[in-house]
């Protein structure tokens, strides 16, 4: 009995020991990937964030199942806004200009930016009548926001946390929203 619950036990330290390294190999191809296009759309600075990127693929691509399937669909819009212009997020700013304190910040501004994103991501969702949709929805949060962080190194603190929150809610938002309307349609 002792025998067979250890050989167990090592058989499933080896499984999630595997599922780890592949998961890391994964999020550093990704990660090193992400850092490229940062650097070149936003530049050195977004850097030192990819470290962000890597460890929420590690943990995704760890956890699997319907957070990393959520996840995997929330990267296109986190490249999307990785390509978003400042101008969008600084619209009183000249372009060319460096960003200083004579540029006006407008956090609402990303704050939409960030909604719309999430509102038409969260259109991605699969139809699901199970708790496996919130689980798709946060790893699309995840998604987006793993790359989305690298464009907010260009941006001061209230654009960056109006960027994110944004995402965030867009696709949280959306996603309540069918839910409720699928566990009407079920109870009826």
């Amino acid at each position: 009995m002792e025998t067979e619950l250890s050989l167990r036990k090592s058989a499933l330290r080896a499984y999630e020991l595997g599922r780890l390294r592949r998961a890391a190999l994964n999020a550093t191809m990704l990660a090193s990937l992400v850092g490229v296009i940062a650097m070149a759309t936003v530049g050195p600075s977004a850097l030192p964030w990819a470290l962000c990127t890597l460890g929420a693929w590690i943990a995704t691509g760890w956890r699997g199942g319907a957070l990393l399937l959520g996840a995997k669909k929330g990267l296109i819009a986190g490249f999307a806004t990785l390509l978003l212009p400042l101008s969008l997020l600084r619209p009183c700013c000249r372009p060319g200009v460096v960003m200083t304190a004579d540029c006006c910040t407008r956090p609402e501004l990303c704050v939409l930016a960030g909604s719309a994103i999430g509102f038409g991501l969260a259109a991605l969702l699969p139809k699901s009548r199970d708790a496996s949709r919130w689980e798709t929805a946060g790893g699309m949060v995840v998604g987006v926001l793993s790359v989305a962080v690298l464009k907010c190194s260009k941006l001061f603190v209230g654009e960056a946390m109006g960027l994110l929150v944004g995402l965030s809610v867009g696709v949280l938002v959306v996603s309540s929203v069918a839910s409720l309307r699928t566990a009407r349609s079920t109870a009826a």
